[in-house]
């Protein structure tokens, strides 16, 4: 009987195994379908499924193994102790990083649980590390995750202070604290996309807008629900006359290509808006933001030109790259300015 026992239990360790080699391949070359696996892959890696990044306390907990030396096993115990995360808390974060192939847990018959990080939860860490230094991927997460954070604080549209957010495991990206800058550049973002509106300025606070209920139930990025096309917004009537409407407002083009340099405006507004937090001289700042204001005009033309638009974008990213601090705003905002670049001209 013991000898049937025993081949039981090898046969459940080999399947398990098996199991847990198709998981890493899974997590290291990602398909469009999904294999069917015998304990499945988490769903730990958050809304865009690509990293751990949105999971504060897994994020905490591999950094925790990584800094141990190689082949150091780490008691689940002693982490507890030292964070003051509850011992079965840490159990459910050990099980969702070994199901990912980021670290090993080494049962024994005692009560102990070890964990040793593995050679794909170092290769994470290394993509963290990366992450914390993106700004792009770091905005990104901060528009996302302040518009969620507003959804969960005031679905019914009442006016909230922003500030306990920064209070909350939610503005952690990637094992990093966002910075008051970044929430503040994410909540202008928000608020000239219409998904949330500044509701008073003294104290200021902020509602979320129907539209930003539409794109948090729709469980899109921020920057996806915004790139949508949205039936019946717009219509192509032949090939040289284009019929334009949204919401009932009907505009008619008679051009081929239309120069649409809405994301420069966008761009002249975020540069406004933060000029004051670059640490520049007076006069420095009021010639950055003088050229905004002309960038913003000439993209707000009825007839906008291609070359005074450029030309006064020009103006404005010399200005930026001409400040002498560097800084994670400043990096977000000529960041951004690429962008509008490219979605203007294409480059």
């Amino acid at each position: 009987m013991a000898k049937n026992d025993i081949g039981h239990r090898a046969i459940e360790k080999h399947v398990k195994a098996i199991n847990k080699a198709y998981e890493r391949a899974f997590a290291k070359y990602p398909v469009t379908m999904p294999p069917v696996l015998g304990k499945g892959f988490t769903t730990a890696y958050g809304i865009t499924g690509v990293g751990i990044e949105q999971d504060p306390q897994m994020i905490r907990f591999l950094i925790w193994l990584g800094e141990k030396s190689i082949g150091y096993r780490g008691d689940q115990s002693e982490y507890s102790e030292e964070t003051g995360v509850p011992p079965e808390e840490v159990g459910v974060l050990a099980e969702a990083l070994e199901r990912d192939g980021l670290i090993d847990i080494l049962r024994t018959l005692g009560e102990g649980q070890f964990c040793q990080i593995s050679s794909d939860g170092r290769v994470e860490l290394r993509r963290l590390a990366q992450l914390r230094g993106e700004p792009a991927a770091r905005h990104r997460y901060a528009t996302d995750a302040f518009l969620r954070w507003l959804y969960a604080t005031a679905h019914d549209q009442q006016p909230a202070d922003p500030a306990p957010f920064l209070e909350t495991e939610a503005s952690y990206f990637a094992g990093a604290t966002l910075s008051d800058t970044e929430v503040r550049y994410a909540m202008a973002r928000l608020v000239h996309s219409g998904l949330v509106e500044e509701a008073t300025t003294d104290p200021r606070t902020f509602a979320i807008t129907i539209d930003g209920i539409d794109c948090v139930l729709s469980g899109a990025t921020v920057s996806d629900y915004l790139n949508r096309t949205r039936p019946g917004d717009y219509y192509s009537i032949t090939g040289t006359n284009v019929v334009a409407g949204s919401q009932g407002k009907v505009e008619q083009h008679n051009h081929n290509n239309i120069f649409d340099p809405a994301a420069m405006r966008e761009f002249a507004e975020m540069v406004k808006q933060f000029a004051p937090t670059f640490g520049m001289e007076p006069a420095q700042q009021a010639e950055l933001i003088h050229d905004a204001e002309v960038l913003c005009d000439e993209a707000s033309s009825e007839t906008p030109q291609p070359g005074r638009v450029r030309a006064a974008f020009d103006a404005v990213m010399n200005g930026l790259t001409q400040i002498g601090a560097a800084s994670a705003g400043l990096g977000a905002t000529i960041q951004h300015g690429n962008q509008a670049l490219n979605a203007v001209f294409g480059g």
